[in-house]
């Protein structure tokens, strides 16, 4: 588990400063999330959770809100890609593409009423929603990417000797 989890921690890495260092003022998108929903599609529970605490821990230290609340949210996002994975045949980009786009939905819930409870907004503001409707579209049409990423750095990781452990091990006779 601890070589897919850096890589993947790394490519979030990656695209966590690519993300609001480079398109910050421009480009409101939620790859994160997105890239810990496909991940979350995969068989590896404990990989997805590991990820998603990762991965919170790094929007929480970011951004301005409480300390726990990308984390929690992220935690909703693997519940509910887990979800999907056991309740869709998501062999199909429509129905992942739908099925992202309401665990993302599902998400945005969450930080509305996390932030409300907080005090810190009101809750599903006209224009607030409005822009975090895009947001949310703009990223579930990016899945199909992301799940091409996804399937890419498990195949690097192939490459370099690793397999999931849902894999038998391979044949090697014992006088050889």
């Amino acid at each position: 588990m601890i070589p897919p989890l850096i890589a993947f921690s790394l490519a979030g890495l990656v695209i966590f400063y690519v993300q609001n260092l480079v398109l910050f003022p421009y480009v409101h998108l939620r790859l994160l999330a997105l890239l810990l929903f496909y991940v979350g599609l995969r068989p590896s529970l404990a990989l997805t959770l590991a990820l998603s605490l990762v991965l919170g821990f790094l929007q929480d230290s970011y951004a301005t809100t409480p300390f726990g609340l990308h984390l929690g949210a992220s935690l909703v996002l693997v519940a509910m890609a887990r979800y999907f994975r056991r309740r869709l045949l998501l062999q199909q980009m429509g129905f992942q593409a739908l099925a992202a786009l309401a665990a993302l939905a599902l998400q945005e819930v969450g930080l509305q009423i996390g932030t409300f409870i907080l005090g810190y907004q009101p809750l599903f503001s006209g224009d607030l929603a409005r822009v975090h409707l895009m947001e949310i579209l703009g990223t579930a049409a990016l899945g199909p990417l992301m799940f091409l990423l996804v399937q890419g750095v498990e195949t690097s990781l192939r490459r370099m000797g690793w397999r999931p452990r849902t894999e038998p091990m391979p044949y090697q006779p014992f006088g050889e």
